[in-house]
């Protein structure tokens, strides 16, 4: 009998740990908007914060574009689990998330017209989220992010309109690292993407088009804007990614260097596009993006004794484009 006791005692003890090490859940959503951009109706997933129907105050929005070519259930089956830790950690502000499920779509408005998918996001998506949700309705509370194909997707969109997000998180984001249309390869493309490629780029592709929709060529020809508009960038992926995502950030993190234009990149050590690297890689993503919406405008006192010191050394010298010269060594 007493055996028997404790081991009821002992199992309500272990229920109950696990009950407090399981972060409290969201409210998830699955809502379908009538449309005239893309083929109707568009479908979103969103997820609520833990006590959401109690704020009394907005809360930021972060819009998560999803990878692959399908999108169906992958807040719930990807996202959902990294972004309720992180608002029980901390790592992640309280925030409305939204997700589109826009299948193949590149998020881009396509050449031929037939379906707009960034005009859906900035404009439909964007104003039914801030007249329907409980969320701030301004740039400042606003993000944009996503992985793989949605890290693309949310670099492309950003950088687009850099104005109306206060950052851009892209986690291995895949789009080819090349400068040119020429370079680009397409041969790895599944035949659902390439039955629509003419649509999306033009029948020959428009190569003027194309580098409009390219983020390393849209640092090329946007830098100034990109520069003074005070988006907050973050581009990772790990070096084991065996899609080469890694080669993707490489040469877009030294554009944005040599055009001097502040961004967070991370190369994540023995971390591959997918598996166990997201569990300490997503936490990061989600503190930069907090960092962005709570963002603290009054100076360091160390670090601004510490700049002035580089000053009267000698030392400091402000950022400026093409500071470091091309590797003066050929590596065999």
């Amino acid at each position: 009998m007493r055996y028997l006791i404790f081991l009821v005692v002992c199992s309500n003890l272990i229920a109950s740990c696990l009950a407090q090490t399981r972060p409290q859940p969201g409210k998830l959503l699955s809502i379908d908007l009538e449309t005239e951009l893309v083929p109707s109706p568009a479908a979103i997933d969103v997820l609520l914060p833990p006590g959401y129907e109690h704020y009394t105050q907005p809360v930021p929005l972060l819009i998560w574009l999803h990878g692959g070519t399908s999108g169906k259930d992958y807040l719930e089956k990807h996202m959902r689990q990294f972004i309720e830790k992180a608002w029980e950690s901390k790592d992640l502000t309280p925030c409305v998330v939204m997700a589109p499920v826009t299948g193949a779509s590149f998020y881009m408005d396509w050449h031929d017209g037939t379906n707009q998918w960034d005009t859906l996001i900035t404009k439909q998506l964007l104003a039914y989220m801030r007249e329907s949700f409980n969320v701030l309705p301004h740039r400042d509370g606003t993000a944009i992010g996503g992985s793989s194909f949605g890290g693309q997707g949310a670099l492309r969109i950003a950088f687009r309109h850099p104005r109306m997000f206060a950052a851009t998180a892209a986690v291995a984001p895949g789009f080819p690292a090349v400068l040119s249309l020429e370079e680009w390869d397409i041969s790895y493309f599944g035949p659902e993407v390439l039955s629509d490629h003419g649509a999306r780029f033009g029948e020959p592709v428009d190569r003027t088009f194309w580098r409009s929709t390219h983020p390393p060529t849209m640092v090329i020809d946007k830098h100034q804007e990109l520069r003074e508009s005070g988006l907050q960038i973050l581009i990772e992926a790990g070096d084991e990614d065996a899609n080469g995502n890694f080669r993707s950030v490489e040469l877009l993190h030294r554009l944005l260097y040599d055009a001097a234009i502040e961004h967070d990149y991370h190369l994540h050590r023995g971390a591959a596009h997918v598996g166990r690297s997201k569990d300490w890689r997503y936490p990061e993503v989600f503190r930069f993006i907090s960092r962005a919406w709570n963002n603290i405008v009054e100076p360091d006192p160390e670090a601004e004794r510490h700049k002035l010191k580089a000053i009267q050394r000698g030392r400091y010298k402000p950022r400026a484009t093409n500071e470091m010269p091309l590797t003066p060594y050929v590596f065999r």
